[in-house]
Formats: C-alpha cells, structure tokens, sequence
C-alpha cells in the first residue's frame, strides 16, 4: 500500500507538472506576437502565411459563378451551390458568406506582425521596408475584396464593412461597427500608397508575379479606381501599367499554356497553389466530372475562331462540358495557380474607362478593346463604335468572356446595375433573372458574426 501511494504521488506530481507546462505555451503571456516575431525569418514566415491567407479569393471567385450567369448546375453535381445558383441564399448560406472570416483572417495575419518589423534583429532597412509594404499591400486587398463582396455600389457615405488596423488575437471584447464606405476607401488607398513609397521601383530583373510590387499595386488601383467610377484615375494606372512593357498580352499557344500553369504571361499577381485544388476542385470533380459547368449563356457567346472557347470550356467523354479554365496543371487535375490581376483585365478597364469618363475617347477605347480581341480571335477584324454607350456594353460582354471564372462577372453585374438573366437552357425560370439592384447582389455577412457583435450590422433584405 505505501508503495502504491508513492506511485500516485509520482503520477500526480508528472501530471500537474505537464499541465503546467501545456498552459505555459498556451498562455498569451508566456507565448505572443511580442516574442513570436524576433527576428527577421520569423517575419519572413509571417509574411509567407499572410500570402497564404490572400487564398480567400478563392470563395470570391466561386461564389460569383454561383450566383451569376457564367456557370450553370453541372450534370455531376450532388448538391453544392444550388442553394446560392437558385438565388435562395440566406444569412447563414456559407457559400455567399464565404469570404469574409477569411478576408479578416488575412488582414489580422498583417496587423498581428506590422507593430514588430521595426525591432527585429537582422535584415536591413531596404528588407524592412519591402516586407512592411507586402503586408501593407495585403490589408488593402483584404479590405477590398470585403467591400466588393459584402457592400453595396461604392458610395462614400454608404454602410462599409469594419476598419481593422490592429491585432484582435485574443480579444473578446472587441466589437467594432461598420465604417462608412469612404472611410474604408480610405484605408485601402492609404495602405496601398504607403506601401508603394516603401517598394523599390519594379524592373524586369525584380519582377516577381507571386508577391506584392509597385507595379501590380498599381494594377490593383486601377481595379479600384473602376469599381469607385474614378474613370480618368483608372486609365491612368492602367496606362502605367500596360506602358511599363514588364508584362505583354500573349495569344496563341502561350495563352492557353497560362491556364495550365505552363506559362506565366500577363500574369501581375497569383496565388501559388502547389498541392491544394481549392480553385479547380470547386467546379471540377475527379475525371473531369462537371459540378459546376459552363453556362451555355457564357459557351455561346464566343465565336467559333475565338480561342478562349477551347481554352477555358471542355467537354468529358460523356459530352458533358466542365470548367477547363481551372482543369489541370503537371501538378495534376485541378492543382493550378489563382491568376488574382492579369494584363488583359488592364485594357478592358482602361476601354471601360474610356468610354464612361466625362468626355468620352471612343477611339481610344475601341484600340483597347481590339487589340485585345486580335490576340484571341483568329482572323479578327477590328470594329467601330458609334457611341460610348455602345462601347461600355462592349466591354462588359467582353469581361464576361475574358475573365469568366475570375471572379468578376456578379461583381461586373452589380456596379453596372445590370441584372442577373440567365438562358433557359441554363436555369429553371424561378431562377433565371436575379433583377438589378436587388439585395441578393450585395452577398449576406455571417449569421455567426453578426449574433457575436452586436454593433455589425446585417445587410437590408437578410
């Protein structure tokens, strides 16, 4: 007996001795970002997962050919994303809400490393700095993916989403409202200039496509400066970016080399995916098998010489047509790169631009559009434009076929209050019109967050 005792006193000693040491490390105190980032690899490794986390695009992108009229119901679907195809999505609709936890998480990943840059050993100044505008760069584009998603048209004084510019690991009393429209514009051209001060100037020997630079931020204003309707701004970025001549159009066999990972022409900024079909899985399935399938709407619109039609829509043994866009990479089928902001989408912005600024340049719009059009159409003849309003539709049919499948199209729908109308080959007549300027186009935020907080206010129509 008195050697058993001995025994559990051992044991109890080990145990409480463990769990002191299990609450140690997980104890804020003892482990934190004070600690956690004390050198300039620690940073490094911070920065390499704020990257990883820029992957919430991926809902973006889904999420848009769900409930647009780029994508229809695939004959081998089991059931995901007819809830959001059929426009039946509701507060707690995780495929709609997508996005939004994860856009905070990548915006959190920056502020929980931005405060200890300036203190860690190693690393010069010059490190410094480009590691700070990567992080700066990657807040803007969390909160702008947030604003396009889960806000209506930009309106300055219209209901934004929450400005986050601290760490909240840990904090379970924050509770922040929604900002204004033009205070969370605000913050992301702020990020967005600050870390352009702090970026080398971009050249052909430091170009990178998989990180943030100065020239693919400028990409990314003239996105934003199009979504705000600042139309001569928008040319202007996308003219800098298009003459910087870092960056060219392809055509031909290297075009559809891009959507296989095989090239990386016109490529600005991409999402390396190396093992994950987090992109391609979501519209593909094992053998080619259509889940989420190319509209006929979308299948139609291109002309038999265009080149995008082979490239971005194939068809199984079965005569079944599946997204080939995302298809396959030598990594293998559906393993491919997000393509986040390509060239091509430069010069539709600048056309779009062209013909809705105040004093519309027709001319040079259409150059826009043509040379476009000629790297994907074989035998391609340019066209005229009798007016600017012709021209802008233009632009828009032409977005629907470049960047289908980007993340765009609901998006494109929405700020020009368009409407959803879908074929009928398409969609059953419940669901085929989602009309311009309903609620749904502004998608729902989290059932979860919004009982969590209750100064978030819900979106109207959910």
């Amino acid at each position: 007996m008195k050697y058993i005792k001995t025994y559990i006193a051992v044991l109890l000693t080990l145990f409480v001795v463990s769990c002191e040491k299990q609450l140690n490390q997980n104890n804020p105190v003892t482990f934190s970002d004070d600690n956690a980032y004390r050198t300039i690899q620690d940073v490094q490794l911070g920065v390499n997962g704020a990257f990883g986390r820029y992957a919430a695009i991926i809902p973006d992108i889904y999420k848009n050919s769900l409930t647009s009229d780029e994508a229809k119901i695939g004959e081998d679907n089991g059931g995901s994303g007819q809830i959001a195809f059929r426009f039946q999505y509701h507060s707690d609709n995780a495929e709609t809400s997508a996005g939004y936890y994860e856009y905070y998480s990548l915006i959190d990943q920056v502020n929980r490393i931005l405060p200890h840059i300036g203190n860690v050993t190693g690393g010069n100044t010059d490190r410094k700095n480009e590691l700070t505008a990567q992080l700066l760069g990657l807040r803007a584009l969390g909160h702008f993916g947030l604003l396009q998603s889960f806000c209506g048209n930009y309106n300055p004084s219209g209901l934004g989403v929450p400005v986050m510019t601290e760490a909240t690991v840990g904090d379970i009393t924050g509770k922040p409202a929604r900002n204004s429209m033009a205070e969370v514009m605000t913050q992301i051209e702020t990020d967005i200039a600050n870390a352009k001060s702090l970026f080398p100037e971009t050249t052909a020997g430091n170009f990178s496509d998989t990180v943030l630079n100065k020239l693919n931020l400028t990409a990314f204003q003239a996105r934003i400066s199009l979504y705000k309707g600042d139309y001569d701004a928008a040319i202007n970025y996308a003219s800098e970016v298009i003459n910087s001549g870092l960056v060219a159009l392809a055509s031909g066999t290297d075009y559809q080399n891009i959507w296989q990972d095989l090239s990386y022409s016109e490529s600005l900024f991409r999402v390396r995916l190396l093992q994950s079909s987090a992109l391609g899985g979501q519209y593909t399935g094992p053998g080619f098998s259509a889940i989420i399938a190319p509209s006929d709407k979308l299948t139609n619109a291109y002309d038999a010489a265009d080149i995008r039609l082979a490239t971005f829509i194939g068809t199984t043994p079965a005569g079944h047509r599946y997204v080939k866009k995302h298809g396959s990479s030598s990594r293998g089928p559906s393993i491919v790169d997000v393509k986040a902001c390509r060239l091509s989408e430069m010069y539709l912005i600048r056309s779009e631009a062209y013909a809705k600024k105040s004093a519309p340049d027709i001319a040079s719009g259409a150059a826009d559009l043509n040379t476009l059009r000629s790297n994907r159409i074989f035998g391609y003849v340019n066209e005229n434009f009798g007016s600017a309003a012709a021209l802008a539709d233009a632009v828009i049919e032409e977005r629907f076929k470049e960047l289908c499948f980007e993340g765009f199209r609901f998006y494109d729908l929405k700020r020009n209050n368009l409407p959803v109308q879908r074929a009928a080959s398409d969609a059953s007549p419940a669901w085929e019109t989602l009309p311009a300027g309903s609620p749904l186009f502004v998608y729902p935020i989290p059932l979860d967050a919004i009982k969590a907080n209750p100064n978030l206010v819900q979106n109207p129509g959910y």
